[in-house]
């Protein structure tokens, strides 16, 4: 995990360090708290764009060092959950765009279509209409892609979506809506239904 001050392990018996004071160590308890609450969903975004779980972690890693490097700043943030998600959002498109295009694993596609399959009832006849369905995705604009990877990988409620994403929650239903739009369209059918509503 990225080193942030106030976070470190207590000092060794007889070490000369002087012990962190409360505000540090209610600084880097918080830290901690945060990453392991939000890390799944910096997680999954980057999983689903970049492919492979060893690059993913890597991003992910480099999100948590951000975090650290600037976490008192952070807090002062009215949804410092939302500032998270566009530095991983940030961390993701630079590493996409500096990397050469790799091959989904086959581990990641099926994790990210069978969220999908819940939704796609009868609607994924055959591995190309998964391809193009996983392919679909990916090609969804920005706001409408993180919906849907919170929504269906994660099965996050839309206000809890809402406070990631910092965005009224009539907009995340509108996001979520025109996804669906669009991958419907996208598999040829008239309509991707959200079976479990827009909760």
């Amino acid at each position: 995990m990225a080193h942030i001050h106030g976070a470190e392990t207590a000092p060794a018996a007889g070490s000369d360090r002087a012990p962190r004071s409360d505000p540090e160590l209610r600084l880097g308890l918080a830290y901690a708290a945060f990453c392991e609450t939000h890390e799944p969903a910096w997680h999954a975004l980057a999983l689903t764009r970049i492919g492979n779980r060893s690059d993913a972690e890597l991003v992910v890693g480099a999100v948590k060092s951000d975090l650290a490097r600037c976490w008192p700043q952070v807090l002062r943030f009215e949804e410092p959950a939302a500032y998270a998600w566009r530095l991983a959002n940030q961390h993701v498109s630079d590493w996409v765009a500096a990397e050469e295009p790799v091959e989904v694993e086959a581990v990641t596609f099926a994790a990210v279509i069978g969220a999908f399959k819940q939704v796609a009832k009868g609607l994924l006849h055959s591995e190309a209409d998964e391809v193009r369905l996983y392919a679909a995705i990916l090609e969804l604009p920005d706001r409408q892609r993180d919906v849907v990877i919170l929504r269906y990988l994660l099965g996050l409620h839309v206000k809890v979506i809402a406070a990631y994403l910092g965005r009224p929650v009539a907009t995340v239903h509108s996001n979520l809506r025109h996804a669906r739009e669009r991958l419907a369209r996208r598999l040829g059918v008239g309509e991707l239904p959200d079976d479990e509503g827009e909760l």
